[in-house]
């Protein structure tokens, strides 16, 4: 964390407001951040509410034109800011940014790409988001990368706006932030991969260094298959669902062979993960029809985005 902090405090941009929301901490941690960094803002939560809670008290306060949701487990480059903030304001259609991710590994904060995160981004037909094809320049992408995106904030408060959050709460953690994007994308708001802004990335340091979804706890894989239910309900416009039922149907009925092969534990994440979004359904039927009646671009916008299977 301390880390995070000090490349934050050394951004040649000027000024910053930095927010700092501690999630149920019990480590010190926290006491010893107030006393080394008075300047900052603390929201302090007696227990862990989640990512997107937590991200939205941050939000919710901040008094700036843009916001840089942050993991702690992040270093950026001390040009990041200025770099996002002299290219947004070039085009006001422009919701977010998104910069190179290198490895930070151990104490190294490498010159290497860390891999499928960041570069330029689309979304697989079986609904998944593939990262880190390389391009030299700037390019149009869906998402940016979820460990340090650039935000404007106008886009954020249209997003609460017509859909009544940020980011949504009951996602708790995982897939909450590709939901904001593809809600960000259906306002027609435009998402830049920008090269010139960098930061580095551990990865995965909320669990422990788990990167991969099999090596995750139950309950941590329950949440992403829900979630990325969650976000094909709310956000798909009927002829997209449609246009993508077959790859979706697939990918259903492969995936209980393939939990059997690769981890059976994953049976039951995905039985309750679909329990749990049953349950759920009242609530993502009225977020649905929020969201889809303030949809503002064409359908074949969205299909460009969708690559392969």
């Amino acid at each position: 964390m301390q880390r995070c902090l000090d490349h934050v405090l050394k951004q040649s941009y000027k000024p910053i407001e930095l927010i700092i929301v501690d999630n149920g901490s019990n480590d010190g941690s926290l006491e010893k951040l107030k006393q080394s960094h008075r300047e900052c803002i603390y929201i302090e939560n007696s227990d862990n509410r989640g990512f997107a809670a937590g991200m939205n008290q941050g939000i919710s306060i901040a008094k700036g034109d843009f916001i840089v949701p942050l993991n702690q487990d992040v270093c950026l480059h001390k040009e990041f800011i200025s770099a996002c903030v002299g290219k947004i304001l070039t085009d006001e259609d422009i919701g977010a940014i998104g910069g190179r991710v290198f490895a930070w590994v151990g104490d190294e904060l490498t010159g290497d790409l860390r891999k499928g995160e960041g570069e330029r981004t689309y979304l697989l037909k079986r609904f998944h988001v593939i990262g880190g094809v390389q391009t030299d320049g700037e390019a149009w992408v869906f998402v940016p990368t979820g460990s340090f995106p650039f935000l404007r904030k106008k886009m954020l408060d249209d997003l609460y706006l017509h859909s009544g959050y940020f980011y949504d709460e009951k996602y708790v953690t995982g897939f909450e932030d590709m939901d904001l994007f593809f809600r960000m994308h259906l306002r027609n708001w435009k998402c830049l991969f920008l090269p010139s802004a960098s930061g580095w990335h551990v990865g995965s340091g909320s669990v422990g260094g788990k990167s991969t979804f099999f090596s995750k706890k139950t309950d941590y894989q329950i949440k992403i298959l829900r979630n990325r239910y969650f976000t094909m309900f709310k956000n798909l416009p009927a002829s997209i669902f449609w246009w993508l039922s077959p790859y979706l149907f697939l990918t259903e009925a492969a995936m209980l062979p393939y939990f059997l092969l690769r981890s059976p534990k994953s049976i039951l994440a995905w039985l309750v993960a679909w329990y749990q979004f049953v349950g759920s359904l009242p609530d993502m039927v009225i977020k649905r029809q929020r969201i889809q009646k303030s949809k503002l671009v064409k359908d074949d916008y969205l299909k460009q985005f969708f690559i392969t299977y």
